[in-house]
């Protein structure tokens, strides 16, 4: 949920001192004092004082710690010892990496104890992280009501506090927060006590701070917490605010649940009270260690940049990863509430009980949390077959971004701190996520599991970097003979996380014989690269003959093996039977056949026997075969004709992957004449299984069935976008029957998992008149889940003024977009056909404003321009930007890497357009006959 520590190695490279904390003193316990005046009129002022207990590690006179957006009290900072008690002599703030240094008049003594005191008070501020402001309407009152909510992760501590903000710098902390008595604060641990005595008194006196706060001292309380466990800066948290509570089940978990929303939204809070207990404690005795504080509070925040934030013991939330409605929120609302509540209680274990030394490692704790999100998820929804279908589309979505020369390792080095925010990007959480379910396969659950827990159990309150793991799982694995090959967990495993990319296996088989060759080498979007990479890769391999895996135990492709000479296999299948590898996607790689096994598996694909291969083979079969042929190792007439099975196809992953691949030749010809060609074949492909639900009956066959209804809505939205007939027409019939009921925003008559398309669908058929009534129907929603399907809607309009207001709105403040959706929104608008236009404007000659609007938040003006970027299919586009890029280098200074990766996603689509697009139209109208 999106500070440097010294005298380590990362990943080989020693981080640039000049970005580091010194390590002469560490802190060991904070004592927070915090006063709020949550008040508009007074500019929203805050006095705090941070007490900091240090040990000295070596003699120093001076001390350096962060801090960020408030002023210093330079008088009032002290330093107190045991004996000698040195005086401050200066007091000065770095602004560039927002050091703090205090100068002393002596050394303080190696091995001393000290207590630093610093004074501090400002202005909070409306923004999405640090202690920040953020505002709702009561519906009830219709007047706006502000709280204060934190967003520390990552480096974004020190703007609520002077502190050491680094992972590896762990302390305890006592926190007290004095509010206005209308107000309810919460934190990490539970509230110990209240008082009505001002607890900064001794610094700020109430003289001082009621001229500020202009109110009685009568009216503030000051709540005091119960000391927490050791933990990072950025894992601390607090809320005040006027929000309702709901109280989970005991009987549910050991562990107190409380789950805190708007008044007006705590009925939406049932599910979440419901799951939240249930997957911690599933994951106490999947981790077999318990989870050690007494509470666990959830807060929906109305303004929230990022899906939920693992505070520990405070989870924060944006609204529609929390709330659920059953009468508002799709089925798709209620699967991305479990998967991100599981995500957050998995980092309760990974991530804040063993924390990473330095970002670098990220991916420790968003690998794991997604990779674990699954299991609690599978616990708590088995029917939903989470563990299958996260694992499709984790590892989907990492063979697309690691094709590219300009992705990253999963374990990144750092340099810069302003670059963090860059890693928390697939890279970190679904290749990082796709390892760990390797490991758990080639180790085996058992072996995996127990070393987790000796993990655990060794660093926890502590830290951690990947070798440590790798040593567990190491250790586990000697004892259970799960390894073969004598290799260690570490030697197979760096060469997934240190090096960038995957690799590409080639299979020829000898057909006079039951054996094979395999050769590896990285595979890449532009197929370029002569690189020397190589990996230890588990293969899965499945034969037509048997149904099963060709062994019991994984085999191996050593790093050394296939690169420069080819490795010979032994498999079972007879020269008429097919050969599959990475049937079970084990791992993230792709496998080209000779064309006599690639025809044989085509065979059976494309017969009522396709069920002989599994659903993740088919999956693997899909993806590879699209991937091969946008890159000219595959013919167009071989990859199509594999996908015209999907006629038949009655899974949901199957079918999601063919049409995901489909949808990447789709971006490159929707703007061109040759698109009609394209919308021709899709509606052959779907038109059968288009029949049987969804928009076709309006109406959802086979409701409580997660995965039957992914499909139906996923083909309702692709038969309305390539104009199966009757598709659209059914959704603006059912679009003009909601406009004409009586009381529209209480009565929806559109089935709920359909409306995202039926929306879009009449948005982009209808005018402008319809384009405000479903903005006004948006503003009158009280469901965040609601507000978010009409709010991706109302980018589908093909009116140019309509959609340049849109975009103002992103940028302006107090407008009908929140700036937490504003991403969103540009990014929805140039996806669309009209849209792109506009939003290339906008892009361009707004990017200050842009830039300013999204300050603190990197990513997601990353995001913006690697869309753009994306959508790009000609030379003159790209040439155009670069130039462009060139004057505007200091708004895209954090974002490099999303640029890097957008400006060769255009190049990997214009040198497709330039070698493939009249092949594959051809090919196209051909099976389209």
């Amino acid at each position: 949920m999106e500070c440097l520590k010294v005298l380590f190695l990362l990943s080989s490279v020693q981080l640039s001192r000049q970005y580091l904390l010194p390590d002469h003193v560490a802190p060991s316990h904070y004592q927070l004092r915090l006063l709020y005046d949550i008040d508009p009129s007074t500019n929203f002022s805050f006095f705090g004082v941070a007490d900091i207990q240090l040990t000295v590690k070596k003699s120093t006179s001076k001390i350096i710690l962060h801090a960020q957006d408030y002023m210093i009290s330079d008088d009032k900072v002290n330093v107190v010892g045991q004996k000698d008690v040195p005086k401050v002599t200066g007091v000065k703030l770095n602004d560039t990496y927002n050091f703090l240094e205090i100068s002393l008049d002596k050394d303080l003594e190696e091995n001393g104890k000290y207590k630093l005191t610093i004074p501090f008070y400002g202005n909070l501020v409306k923004g999405l992280d640090g202690a920040y402001i953020s505002s709702y309407t009561n519906r009830q009152t219709q007047k706006t009501e502000y709280l204060i909510s934190t967003q520390f992760e990552a480096i974004s501590a020190r703007k609520g506090f002077p502190c050491f903000d680094e992972p590896m710098y762990k302390a305890t902390y006592s926190i007290i927060i004095g509010h206005s008595k209308e107000y309810t604060a919460v934190s990490n641990m539970p509230l110990a006590a209240s008082a009505s005595e001002n607890a900064l008194e001794d610094y700020w006196p109430w003289d001082v701070v009621g001229k500020r706060f202009r109110k009685e001292r009568s009216s503030f309380v000051w709540d005091q917490f119960a000391k927490s466990v050791p933990m990072s800066t950025y894992l601390v948290a607090f809320v005040v605010s006027k929000f309702s509570h709901v109280v989970s089940p005991p009987e549910l978990s050991k562990t107190q649940f409380r789950i805190w929303a708007r008044g007006d939204a705590i009925d939406q809070t049932s599910y979440a009270a419901k799951i939240g207990p249930q997957v911690l404690s599933y994951f106490e005795k999947w981790f077999n260690v318990s989870f050690p504080l007494p509470k666990q509070d959830m807060m929906a925040i109305p303004d929230f940049s990022a899906g939920a934030m693992e505070n520990w013991g405070l989870i924060t939330y944006r609204e529609t990863a929390l709330l659920y409605s059953d009468k508002e929120s799709s089925f798709l609302n209620k699967e991305r509430i479990a998967e991100v509540v599981a995500h957050e209680l998995a980092h309760q274990w990974f991530g804040n009980l063993v924390t990473m030394k330095w970002w670098s490692d990220l991916w420790l704790n968003e690998g794991f949390a997604t990779f674990v999100s699954s299991v609690g998820v599978s616990a708590v929804e088995p029917s939903w077959r989470a563990d299958r279908s996260y694992a499709v589309e984790n590892t989907l979505s990492v063979l697309s971004l690691d094709a590219l020369e300009s992705s990253h390792p999963v374990s990144a080095p750092l340099d810069d701190p302003k670059r963090i925010s860059e890693i928390f990007d697939a890279i970190s959480y679904r290749k990082g996520s796709t390892l760990i379910r390797m490991m758990l396969m080639f180790l085996g659950e058992g072996v995996f599991r127990q070393a987790l827990h000796n993990y655990l159990m060794k660093y926890s309150y502590s830290n951690a970097e990947q070798d440590d793991l790798w040593a567990e799982l190491t250790a586990a694995s000697l004892r259970s003979g799960s390894l073969t090959r004598n290799i260690t967990v570490k030697e197979v495993m760096d060469t997934w996380t240190t090096q960038t990319g995957y690799p590409i296996l080639t299979v020829t088989r000898d057909y006079s014989d039951k054996s094979l060759t395999i050769s590896q080498k990285r595979y890449l979007s532009l197929g370029v690269g002569r690189t020397s990479q190589a990996w230890w890769v588990p293969l899965s391999v499945l034969c037509e003959k048997d149904r099963k895996s060709e062994s019991e135990s994984v085999q191996w492709l050593g790093d050394t093996e296939g690169v420069t000479n080819e490795h010979r296999y032994e498999h079972g299948s007879g020269a008429s039977e097919w050969v599959l590898f990475n049937y079970n996607m084990i791992a993230p790689y792709r496998v080209n056949y000779d064309q006599r096994n690639w025809k044989l598996l085509i065979q059976t694909l494309t017969s009522d026997q396709y069920t002989l291969i599994p659903v993740e083979g088919r999956v693997q079969l899909l993806s590879d075969a699209f991937e091969l042929a946008w890159n000219n190792q595959l013919d167009y007439g071989m990859t199509l004709q594999l996908a015209s099975y999907l006629k038949r196809e009655t899974e949901y992953l199957p079918l999601y992957t063919g049409l995901s691949a489909l949808a990447k030749i789709e971006n490159v010809l929707k703007r061109s004449s040759e698109y009609g060609a394209f919308q021709k074949f899709i509606r052959r492909l779907l038109n059968n299984v288009y029949q049987k639900g969804g928009l076709a009956l309006k109406r959802i066959v086979d409701g409580d069935n997660l995965n039957s209804v992914k499909l139906q809505t996923t083909v309702s939205s692709w038969a309305c976008s390539v104009k199966i007939p009757g598709c659209e027409e059914n959704a603006i019939d059912m679009f003009n029957d909601w406009m004409r009921t009586d009381r529209p925003d209480e009565n929806n008559p559109i089935p709920v998992d359909l409306r995202r398309t039926v929306y879009c669908s009449a948005i982009r058929r209808g005018g402008v008149s319809l384009w405000r009534w479903a903005l006004a129907r948006r503003r009158a929603s009280n469901v965040a889940t609601s507000r978010d399907a009409l709010q991706h809607a109302l980018a589908c309009s093909r009116d140019v003024w309509v959609l340049a207001q849109y975009l103002e709105w992103t940028v302006s403040d107090g407008s009908e977009v929140r700036r937490q959706d504003a991403g969103n929104v540009i990014a929805a608008v140039t996806r669309s056909a009209t849209g792109y236009y506009v939003a290339k404007d906008f892009i361009y000659g707004r990017i200050q404003e842009i830039s300013k609007a999204f300050n603190g938040q990197d990513r997601r003006m990353g995001g913006i321009i690697k869309t753009l970027l994306g959508q790009f299919t000609t030379k003159k586009e790209l040439d155009e930007f670069l130039e462009w890029k060139k004057l505007n280098e200091k708004y895209l200074s954090a974002s490099k890497i999303a640029v890097a990766q957008g400006i060769e996603n255009a190049r990997v689509n214009i040198e497709w357009i330039q070698r493939n697009k009249r092949t594959v139209v051809d090919k196209m109208r051909e099976y389209s006959m």
